[in-house]
Parts: structure tokens; sequence; C-alpha cells
């Protein structure tokens, strides 16, 4: 049993290293990167491209494969009048990007590229204007897009930059509202003549605030729901410690685009966790 096995690890470990060397043999190098030589349609479309280039400067933006933030194409109006005042038109690809893509045919099974056409025209910006050229000019004019509303309150997590911190004393993005919690919780006191539940919480503090490009909180909003109505007389004083809390933690402003901005911030405390 234990020789079969060895045998089909082996044969399939052969079969992996085969499928590699076909690779390897067929691959070319373009300027979109390597391709494989039997992805006709994919050369094809890198010549025409540098053919049009010729004529006709044009930065495509190509959809990411996957489920981009609702608020990824925010910059446009501001990338097209950068890319319009170098004579570079704007447009927009019309596939799908999919980074895992196979062609098959009667004899054979390749992998192909989407999107080639596209990513040829706007490698060939960046050889011309210089080095990440369409990166750069995406980044400037998202920057132009947050300093347009310098004054706004940006939503967090959603309109700022990816794993963007602001509780500093938490050990990474993901850890931030359990950490506020236990800092919140760990000088927290109920007030005398509490009626504590034990198989539940006994609150739940909706809390939401903004965080200011100073670092400093405003517009402080705070709603508690009591597991027990008879605990809705303590309200004001769990409110106070929360605001207190709040206003004394040490914040630091969200970031959208290396920019500094105003932003919304949302936190449930449940006192279950002390």
């Amino acid at each position: 049993m234990k020789k079969s096995f060895l045998i089909l690890v082996l044969i399939h470990c052969l079969a992996i290293a085969a499928q590699a060397q076909t690779l390897t043999k067929n691959a070319i190098s373009t300027i979109i990167g390597i391709i494989d030589k039997r992805d006709l349609n994919c050369a094809s479309e890198i010549e025409r491209a540098k053919t049009d280039f010729k004529s006709k400067e044009v930065f495509y933006y190509i959809e990411p494969e996957g489920y981009p933030d609702s608020n990824h194409k925010r910059h446009f109006p501001f990338l097209s009048e950068l890319l319009e005042k170098k004579g570079i038109q704007f447009s927009t690809s019309k596939e799908l990007e999919i980074a895992s893509f196979w062609m098959e045919t009667a004899n054979e099974k390749y992998p192909a590229i989407t999107n080639c056409y596209y990513k040829a025209s706007n490698e060939l910006l960046d050889i011309k204007y210089g080095y990440q050229f369409t990166r750069k000019i995406e980044q400037t004019a998202d920057s132009l897009y947050v300093i347009s509303r310098i004054n706004d309150i940006f939503d967090y997590p959603n309109e700022v930059d990816a794993y963007c911190m602001i509780y500093p004393k938490a050990a990474d993005f993901l850890d931030q509202k359990i950490q506020i919690q236990k800092d919140f919780f760990s000088n927290f006191k109920f007030p005398a003549g509490f009626i504590h539940l034990t198989d539940k919480r006994d609150f739940i503090a909706k809390t939401m605030f903004i965080i200011n490009r100073d670092d400093k909180v405003s517009d402080i909003r705070i709603n508690i729901e009591f597991e027990n109505p008879e605990n809705q007389k303590f309200n004001t004083e769990i409110v106070n410690q929360l605001i207190s809390f709040i206003e004394n933690a040490k914040w630091k402003a969200a970031v959208s685009s290396g920019v500094k901005v105003n932003s919304s911030f949302k936190i449930n405390f449940y006192n279950e966790i002390i």
C-alpha cells in the first residue's frame, strides 16, 4: 500500500515537472511580462497596441479581479484631467481581469492572459514617461480627490487607506476594537446598585465619534441598550465614563491616499469581555 502511494506521488511530481518544462519552453518575454507563445491573441494585441501608440496615447483603467471597494473609482475626474494635460486620453478596459485563465485546444492546454492590449498600452506610457508613471499618476489623482474634500468626514475604514491604524496601542489593524474595549473596561466601574446578569451581557453601548485630522475627537454619540430595563437609570453614569475614555485616549488621525483626514469611527462596547 505504502509503495503504491509513493509511486502515485512520483508520477504526480513527474507530471508537474513536465508541465513546468512545457511552460518554460513556450514562454516568451514581452513588454507586459512573460506570456505563452501559443497565446496568439495576446501576442497580436500587444503588437496592435504598439502600432496604435504611435498615433494616440491612452491610459486604460483595468478593473481589478475580485471585489474592489465601492469608492475605488472616486479619483477618475482628477485622473482624466491630469492625463489630458499630457495629451493622454483616459478610457476603461472592456475586458474582465482574470489572473488564472487557461485556453484549451484539441491537443493542448496553455495559460492565457486577459487585457493584453490595455496592459501593453499602459506599459508603453510607463516606458515613455518614466518608471511606474501610470501607478503614480493614479496616486496623485486620488490625493487630489482627498484634498478636495479635506474638511469632509471620511468613513472608517472604507474610505481610508487599507489597514489604516487609528488606535496605536493596538498590535495590528484587526486588533484595534478588541484593544479599545480592553482598555476601557480595565478602568470601568459599575454604578452602585447596578443589577448584573449571570448568563448574558449587561449592556451594549453603540458608540460613534469623529477622529479629526489633529488626532482629537468630537461629536461623540452613545446609545446604551440595557438587558435589564431597571439599569436604565444608570445610563448617564456609564455614558460619562465612555466619554471620558474616548476624549482622553490616544487616537491617530486616519489617512486616505497619504493625506490626514477627519473620519467617523463606530464601535460597540460589550461588558462581558471583562
